[in-house]
């Protein structure tokens, strides 16, 4: 036995408020199923209807998540090339160190224990992030340290100082190049969220008077329909105005009255 679902979120409370308003412009007086005051409140030539400005606060949510999506996308894919510059970076460290061209307290710069066999944890962007920033203060400490010289560790019985030798492929001056830019993306990301949730605030505060509106609608509506004794018929009239019914399998009904076909569509 097919049942009612009332509309309870934004986009349903959306989209059942704009098939009622379409199917008032599109139906005779005769036939309009509500009232002529919950039609002021769907009249989309007033710009400041209730419907209009639900549907204004609803698009800018969306403009501000078209906004984000490709910062956030660029968040993504910098600190994935970040980490995996920190990787191999301590992957050419460890070989370097193998070929004895670094020596292995050379680790201890970088913050890692000087017998270590793992690289740093790279599993979150915190990580990420503080993996790269030892990379590069520990780059800067080590070039100064040598530099000044340091003894030779090898116990060559000629004696001398290491030289230093800079690392490569890559450099610290491109991990600092990367963490830079991740944290201007992180900035911005900051604020593309900060606009999208003051967007959502926005239709947080109207949900309320939609959501009843919509209710109120589709209750009107039906109590318009219900002497129609084909309850096939009648239900098919009163999804045209945006109420939605639910059938045993999961289907829903639709504006011409077959469950298989896809429900009403509406524009701005």
């Amino acid at each position: 036995m097919p049942h009612r679902r009332l509309p309870n979120t934004a986009a349903t409370v959306l989209r059942a408020l704009k098939a009622a308003r379409d199917t008032w412009k599109n139906s005779r007086p005769a036939d309009r199923a509500i009232t002529n005051d919950q039609w002021t409140k769907l009249d989309d030539e007033n710009p400041d209807c209730l419907l209009s400005r639900f549907i204004k606060e609803s698009n800018d949510v969306s403009l501000a998540l078209a906004a984000q999506a490709p910062i956030t996308a660029a968040l993504t894919q910098t600190n994935e090339r970040l980490a995996m510059f920190v990787s191999h970076f301590h992957q050419v460290l460890n070989f370097g160190i193998l070929r004895g061209l670094f020596d292995p307290g050379a680790r201890s710069y970088y913050g890692r224990d000087i017998a270590a066999t793992t690289i740093p944890d790279l599993s979150t962007q915190d990580a990420v992030i503080e993996a790269a920033e030892k990379v590069v203060s520990g780059e800067a400490a080590r070039a100064a340290a040598e530099s000044a010289g340091v003894p030779r560790w090898d116990g060559s019985p000629d004696g001398g100082t290491i030289p230093h030798v800079p690392m490569s492929h890559p450099t610290a001056a491109e991990v600092a190049a990367l963490l830079a830019h991740l944290a201007d993306l992180q900035n911005k990301s900051q604020s593309a969220q900060t606009k999208t949730d003051l967007e959502r605030e926005d239709v947080t505060r109207l949900y309320p008077e939609a959501h009843a509106l919509a209710v109120d609608i589709c209750d009107t509506v039906e109590f318009f329909h219900r002497k129609d004794p084909d309850a096939s018929s009648r239900r098919a009239k009163c999804a045209r105005w945006g109420v939605v019914y639910i059938y045993d399998d999961g289907e829903t009904q639709s504006p011409t009255g077959d469950p298989s076909s896809p429900g009403p569509i509406a524009t701005p």
